[in-house]
């Protein structure tokens, strides 16, 4: 059997392009033919595998994006009418963002409803949780996400909060006055997906990771990883934790001593809270 790429399937801006997550990996408008994928050639293989907890990470759809093909077809499918370019009107742009958020709450939706449904077929009781930023940082970084609706979805059985220096350092607007503010930022994150989740009663793991996306020196993640410790301890209702979920960035990643300095260093507990 043949292998077809399906890059056509990515996320697209105004100006034709695409908007990449990695390597020849797009960030996916999640049409049908991506759901079947996603349900058979992984859902299915980790399920016969024997595994039974599903995290399906980060829903998300770019605010900037919302010109492909796929998405004119999902358009048209959903509306009933010819795709307009979200940029012409505020109509066009609340329409293409509702669809976008349509679009992923369909596919948790889809892909968990599976998951539940086969992992019976073996017997199993399959947890299904999505791992997502908090709707505060979707706002500033200007993606949509389905993340208000998913308590109305009865297959999911909890999230992660993904709050971690990259998101918390964020510059934010205060009397004013924009800038980091680690500690502030990543309290409200952490409150904000407590709070919505809580009568719920799903289960909630908070992420506590040191690393952030773009490299920094060791002094920066140290100082910046225990505002954002302290900041989830605040909250004693939650004892569940993700912890480094890219272990080999982290102790394997070689970053500046400090940003003075131009030595570069594995890890050797230089992040390590102290506890007494």
């Amino acid at each position: 059997m043949g292998w077809k790429m399906h890059l056509d399937e990515g996320q697209v801006d105004v100006k034709g392009d695409t908007i990449w997550h990695g390597h020849m990996v797009p960030y996916i408008v999640p049409t049908e033919n991506y759901l079947k994928y996603i349900k058979e050639m992984h859902v299915k293989r980790v399920i016969d595998a024997g595994i039974d907890a599903i995290f399906m990470e980060e829903p998300e759809f770019w605010a900037r994006a919302g010109y492909s093909e796929s998405f004119k077809k999902e358009w048209k499918k959903y509306y009933g009418f010819d795709w307009r370019p979200q940029h012409e009107s505020p109509e066009n742009t609340y329409l293409s963002n509702k669809l976008k958020y349509a679009l992923y709450l369909n596919a948790l939706n889809e892909v968990f409803t599976y998951a539940k449904s086969y992992g019976k077929t073996k017997g199993m009781d399959v947890k299904c949780y999505v791992p997502t930023h908090s709707l505060i940082n979707y706002s500033q970084w200007m993606i949509v996400s389905p993340e208000a609706s998913l308590a109305s979805l009865p297959c999911v059985d909890g999230y992660i909060a993904q709050v971690w220096t990259g998101t918390s350092r964020e510059p934010n607007y205060f009397n004013g006055v924009a800038k980091e503010r680690v500690f502030e930022t990543a309290f409200l994150e952490y409150g904000a997906m407590e709070s919505m989740t809580a009568p719920t009663g799903r289960k909630m793991f908070f992420l506590t990771d040191p690393i952030e996306d773009w490299p920094r020196d060791w002094a920066d993640y140290k100082k910046n990883y225990q505002a954002t410790f302290t900041a989830q301890l605040l909250y004693p209702n939650i004892a569940d934790y993700e912890v480094m979920p890219w272990p080999e960035r982290i102790y394997e990643g070689l970053y500046k001593t400090s940003a003075k300095s131009d030595q570069r260093k594995k890890y050797r507990g230089i992040i390590r809270p102290r506890c007494r």
